[in-house]
């Protein structure tokens, strides 16, 4: 139990960014390595470009994504907990689960709330599906995550050990993102792997958010968003983006905000497109985000 707690002290502590950050880099590495004789269309400029976005946004969400969060956190445990001294493992388990449903229910917001689409709309912006698209995203995505995360702080899980658990559970969303990984039989109906993430990134309109879930897709499962495998998943945005510069391409799911707010004359339903799904239109009409959208347009 002392080697568990100092592993918990270690993960959970400074050394929690480096961690991710080696693992990150390291299976994007790895990958590409394999991908010369495994891969030969690996796309090399979408890497790139996905690392960029990576890089930019990591240092723009110190506030937004390590500060505040934390700050946050430690506000509700330290004053407002309704459990003191929980036993280690016990503490584990419950941020685990706290972690894992937060997770999929401020990713399902992410996909459902017309703003936070095009917050989170850049890590699925790219048309490959690999370890680099798995930290692909923009600094201001996740935005509701804090008071989900909370609900942890406020069961008595230490901070350290929350912290430990979401590096070891992002370790696993930067695997589940692997090119080289197939179906996994019975795994592929339990957890979040590869191939079933993989879903998650298609374009199809059968795939379309589905398989929220970051390590038990029984949450899926059990709130109706599940899809299994059917033909290939086809990754990227449903009007497909091809910009490789990271700075313009950070931007991608603001300018289609945008050009579906300039398309409404009333300012109420200007309004609506922040809030309501990135589908909808409010003249009906089906635009970039429709699942229709890329089977009307082809183009």
């Amino acid at each position: 139990m002392e080697n568990l707690r100092e592993a918990i002290d270690f993960i959970g502590g400074p050394s929690a960014i480096w961690i991710l950050a080696t693992v990150y880099f390291g299976s994007v590495i790895g990958e590409r390595i394999w991908a010369i004789r495994g891969n030969p269309e690996y796309n090399n400029k979408d890497a790139l470009c996905s690392i960029g976005l990576n890089l930019l946004s990591s240092v723009l969400k110190l506030l937004t994504g390590i500060v505040i969060p934390l700050a946050i956190y430690v506000l509700v445990y330290d004053n407002f907990r309704l459990f003191d001294g929980l036993p280690l493992l016990l503490a584990i388990v419950i941020a685990f689960f706290v972690h894992d449903l937060s997770y999929y229910w401020e990713h399902r917001l992410g996909h459902r709330v017309g703003l936070l689409w095009a917050f989170h709309s850049i890590h699925h912006s790219s048309n490959e599906f690999n370890h680099s698209t798995a930290a692909r995203g923009f600094f201001l995505d996740g935005l509701p995550r804090p008071l989900f995360d909370s609900v942890a702080a406020l069961l008595g899980v230490p901070p350290v050990v929350f912290v430990a658990v979401s590096v070891v559970k992002n370790a696993f969303g930067i695997w589940n993102h692997a090119s080289y990984v197939g179906r996994l039989g019975w795994l592929d109906r339990w957890l979040a792997t590869p191939m079933i993430h993989k879903v998650h990134h298609a374009n199809q309109s059968q795939y379309i958010d589905k398989n929220y879930s970051q390590v038990l897709i029984v949450w899926d499962r059990l709130f109706g968003t599940y899809a299994e495998i059917d033909e290939e998943p086809n990754p990227g945005l449903v009007k497909p983006t091809y910009d490789y510069n990271p700075l313009t391409a950070q931007f991608v799911g603001l300018r289609q905000l945008k050009d579906r707010v300039d398309t409404a004359d009333r300012w109420q339903d200007k309004l609506a497109y922040l809030w309501r799904p990135p589908e909808w239109s409010h003249d009906g009409v089906c635009r970039s985000d429709c699942p229709k959208y890329a089977g009307m347009n082809p183009a």
